[in-house]
């Protein structure tokens, strides 16, 4: 008892308490709901499920502001005098409870202040409707003394059942909650009677029965409208094109409604005598009206169901997926703890890429326990075919047999890349938390192909064929020449998201040209000319404003120069496409000369970019490059700590002249470098984790010989003018 005390104490001034699974027996809630009382004196929703409870007690009453009780799976065993209690919480108006079918029925009449029930609507405030009684006659609302009924009269307690079913849409069948289902009370009961009020105050101006009928007409179709609205409002929360559909549809009845009174006006007027039986024609022909829009608003009512199966049966599918997810998680994370637990067992693997560097015969994986080789295919066979009547060496024919290899599209390398390099991720990332050494792409290639495939004909053969086809579409497209090189260790992996920033560089300034130059313009029309930009082609001022701001004099003016190239090749191509189709179409010949200006596809203009920055890193990297595989004996894009202090004595700026120049380091630096390069102390450094750890000395390098080669020029200039020889060697590293 103490203990729920104190959780109830915990949780003072709130409007919910939650008290299921506690355990908590009649007597003790009958001692604990006075100290509920006091310490929350606003409660509004109390849950108990999941209890002992056998009955409930007295003093329920003392919770003055509860309108929401739950006590489901419970065992009481009278309901009846359950009911009783309960009819004396005068605020209580949803109430969840585990009964029967016939208790169901019995409930609502003992407990006569209910709303909800089991999250059934089981009335409204202030009226006691359960459900409509199809079988009840209706109670007319009466027009002015002696005029009597009409066909016509409003049915409120038809509507008061719709208005309901419209509410059980907001709360999804669950129970509505105190406040909306106060809002949409009072906003019928407004708006039944201010029709209502309409009704008898326009009836009371009107003498002809036709013209009364007709009022009693629209005022039923104005109560029917509240519901329409209702509905309205709850299909924009749900699907906005269906809410759209349903304005369409609410404007075109309540439209052909206004015009009822002035029909049916004039048709009395036409026909004279015969006026009353016209208007009792046209008044059957809008009850039939009256009929269709309902059956609308039932079709309606159907929609709005569909989508929430729809929307059902979505949630069961994330559900599923979610499962699946976890599941492979599950399985990914057991996958890495054998692989984590194999590592540490001193498991070395070592994995080549065919066509590579070098042509291994194997990959092989040593352990400690056991030394095993996978074979890869053997070179191709060689077989001697020797001539029946001459066994010379001369007339010996050489006879190659060579495997066949798939031919991947650029579409599928595209994907494979993709996938390759979000696995590469990943593995960094396991790699680094379980403080492993990281793996080339090389290598990474065969670790996924293994985890994929697991055979290895199945792993060689799409290794091959990923070789073949980077060689084959290297040079048409830029991600694939990117791939390669990472591939073969001749560049970082990390230059990728170089390119991928590129790209995004180029199409936020492409926004920014535009911008400027359609201010007034909103961002939407901006965008989409941007996407048929991308899609389509760009012209000269365009891509020249964006090759200005990124790059420098020089590098904008080479690169306008192939970008000119470019265009012309692509404006080359039209013309003489146009000057075919001018043979055939003599009227297309006018036009053959008249767009030279500059126009290329943007894919062009991108590729143009992208191999220029490829180039430049390229470059910017010839001479690390050859510095680290001079150290790095078995050329497979990883060195040990001392064949990296070995590159840590080339890569930088030297200190001297001539042949003593020299990289300077203390010990200190060294040390701070390699815990930058290996933090793990795994002696393995691949070489993008060279590049990333010397990126500023392979700057520092790269500038200083810059600096040296044009002080080199210059001392040459002067020597020539003098007359002297030339200094081949000396100041330059």
């Amino acid at each position: 008892m103490e203990e729920l005390k104190r959780f109830v104490a915990s949780n003072s001034g709130s409007s919910n308490l939650m008290l299921d699974r506690m355990g908590i027996t009649t007597e003790a809630l009958e001692e604990l709901i006075p100290f509920i009382a006091q310490r929350l004196q606003n409660l509004n929703s109390l849950a108990l499920k999941n209890n002992r409870l056998t009955k409930l007690p007295q003093n329920l009453s003392l919770l003055t502001s509860l309108s929401s009780l739950t006590l489901t799976s419970n065992p009481l065993t009278n309901i009846v005098d359950c009911c009783g209690v309960l009819g004396e919480v005068q605020s209580l108006r949803s109430l969840s409870v585990t009964i029967d079918e016939e208790e169901a029925v019995a409930v609502p009449l003992l407990v006569p202040q209910l709303n909800f029930l089991n999250g059934n609507n089981v009335g409204t405030p202030g009226r006691r409707k359960s459900q409509p009684n199809p079988h009840r006659k209706s109670q007319p609302l009466q027009g002015r003394p002696g005029q009597g009924n009409t066909t016509s009269d409003i049915d409120l307690e038809k509507i008061s059942g719709l208005y309901n079913d419209v509410k059980m849409l907001y709360s999804n069948g669950q129970i509505l909650s105190p406040a909306d289902d106060r809002r949409m009370t009072i906003a019928f009961d407004k708006h039944v009677d201010a029709v209502t009020n309409r009704l008898k105050e326009r009836r009371n101006k009107l003498e002809e029965s036709y013209e009364r009928r007709t009022e009693g007409l629209m005022a039923k179709h104005g109560m029917y409208d509240i519901c329409f609205q209702e509905v309205l409002a709850y299909s924009e929360t749900i699907s906005p094109p269906l809410s759209a559909v349903l304005k369409k549809i609410r404007s075109i009845h309540t439209g052909l409604f206004q015009l009822v009174p002035e029909i049916v006006k004039d048709t009395v007027e036409a026909t004279g005598v015969r006026g009353e039986e016209r208007v009792e024609e046209l008044l059957e022909e809008l009850e039939e009206t009256r009929l269709e829009l309902e059956r609308s608003e039932d079709e309606t009512g159907q929609l709005l169901e569909a989508a929430e199966m729809l929307e059902s049966e979505a949630k069961v599918n994330q559900s599923e997926m979610m499962k699946l997810r976890k599941q492979l998680r599950k399985l990914t994370t057991e996958n890495e703890g054998l692989r984590s637990e194999l590592s540490g067992m001193g498991a070395v693997k070592k994995a080549v890429v065919i066509g590579g560097r070098n042509y291994p015969n194997t990959i092989r994986q040593d352990d400690d326990n056991n030394n095993s080789m996978l074979a890869l295919p053997p070179p191709p066979v060689r077989e001697e075919k020797k001539e029946d009547n001459n066994t010379s060496m001369q007339n010996t024919q050489i006879v190659e047999q060579e495997p066949s290899i798939r031919n991947l599209t650029l579409k599928q390398l595209l994907a494979f890349v993709d996938e390759l390099y979000a696995s590469k991720e990943k593995y960094d990332k396991k790699c680094a938390a379980s403080k492993l050494p990281r793996e080339t792409m090389e290598q990474h290639m065969y670790t996924f192909l293994n985890q994929r495939y697991g055979l290895r004909s199945l792993i060689v053969e799409n290794a091959s064929a990923v070789i073949k086809a980077v060689n084959s579409f290297h040079q048409q497209e830029n991600t694939v020449a990117v791939f390669g090189k990472i591939l073969r260790n001749e560049i970082d992996e990390e230059f990728r998201f170089v390119q991928k920033q590129l790209k995004d560089t180029v199409m936020d300034l492409l926004r920014v040209h535009l911008k400027a130059k359609h201010v007034r313009k909103p961002d939407d029309f901006i965008h989409s000319l941007a996407e048929n930009i991308e899609q389509g082609v760009i012209n000269v001022e365009e891509w020249t404003d964006i090759i200005q701001y990124m790059y420098n004099e020089d590098d904008a003016m080479a690169l306008g120069v192939m970008l000119k190239d470019a265009a012309r090749k692509y404006n080359g191509q039209r013309i003489k496409e146009a000057k075919e189709a001018a043979k055939k179409q003599p009227r297309v010949k006018a036009g053959i000369d008249q767009d030279l200006n500059g126009k290329m596809p943007y894919a062009d203009f991108l590729k143009v970019l992208l191999d220029f920055q490829l180039l430049g890193h390229d470059r910017f990297l010839t001479k690390f490059r050859d510095r680290f595989y001079e150290v790095d004996k078995d050329n497979n894009g990883i060195i040990n700590e001392e064949e990296f202090r070995v590159l840590c004595g080339v890569i930088g700026k030297l200190t001297g002249k001539g042949k003593n120049a020299k990289v300077v380091r203390s010990e200190a630096d060294m040390r701070s470098l390699l815990e930058t390069a290996d933090p793990h102390n795994n002696n393995h450094i691949t070489f993008s984790e060279a590049v990333a750890c010397l990126s500023g000395d392979i700057v520092e390098m790269v500038v200083d010989m810059h600096s040296r080669q044009q002080r080199l020029k210059e001392i040459n200039i002067k020597r020539e003018q003098k007359g002297f020889k030339k200094i081949q060697q000396g100041l330059a590293p």
